[in-house]
């Protein structure tokens, strides 16, 4: 049984057989895209859905097979190559404990119900309810955020194909183009306090972006004032250290 329904809990679930407990009513994702080079695509062609997502997107120009995919494109595909009813939508999980006889996860829902399972993946983001199970230490909070969306060019952006990357002092604007239509750029910049007020308005996200890379290219700043409104996201990062997961 797999916790959450992420990228890497759905790739689990090929040739596994699986049950996903998802939160949410529908297949969804959160971030804009997601860069997947060689070694990912190997992957995908293993799962038998490689072909089906190149056509979603070009080629980037690199030392090797670089793609920029949209998450809800990738996500989407993935979910649609599972068995039917492998993934249980609407499930809200509030705890997991052992079971004291038998040592095997005991999953306690909201609507009062208890799954057990033999099995337990947890996919379930920064405040996983499996990490708490197997004792990992809390997430920390880094003192930078990302910021990052799409902009759609209707009669082709007319940028080469690839990954491009800027540094003004503490921020970092990446850009790289998903097709001839459509371009991904993120931001990374140092948090401020007004950014959990900012982060819950696209309005917001998009001027605060705006603002924090006057002194990048015009181009750049003409793509994040054109930007979509809602693929815009921003987050504070968080971190785990690698040795906080040695149990």
């Amino acid at each position: 049984m797999a916790v959450g329904r992420g990228l890497e809990e759905i790739t689990l679930q090929k040739g596994i057989e699986c049950v996903v407990l998802e939160r949410a009513e529908f297949v969804s994702t959160t971030g804009a895209a997601i860069g997947i080079y060689t070694n990912g695509w190997r992957a995908l062609d293993q799962l038998g859905i490689a072909t089906q997502l190149r056509h979603k997107a070009i080629p980037i120009k690199a030392k090797e097979e670089l793609r920029c995919l949209k998450r809800s494109d990738l996500i989407q595909i993935l979910a649609d190559s599972l068995p039917l009813n492998t993934i249980r939508f609407g499930c809200h999980i509030l705890a997991a404990k052992l079971d004291l006889l038998t040592s095997q996860p005991l999953l306690q829902l909201q609507d009062g119900s208890v799954i057990k399972s033999k099995v337990l993946i947890g996919c379930d983001g920064v405040n996983s309810v499996v990490s708490k199970l197997i004792g990992l230490k809390a997430t920390r909070l880094f003192s930078s955020c990302g910021t990052s969306g799409f902009t759609s060019y209707p009669s082709g952006h007319g940028s080469s194909n690839e990954f491009i990357r800027m540094r003004r002092g503490n921020l970092l604007l990446g850009r790289m183009p998903v097709d001839d239509n459509l371009v991904y750029w993120f931001v990374g910049r140092p948090w401020t306090p007004s950014d959990s007020r900012v982060s819950k308005e696209p309005e917001l996200i998009k001027r605060a972006t705006v603002e924090s890379i006057m002194d990048f290219p015009t181009e750049i700043v003409e793509m994040v004032k054109n930007s979509d409104l809602d693929s815009l996201t921003l987050t504070n990062l968080r971190y785990r250290a690698p040795w906080d997961i040695l149990l």
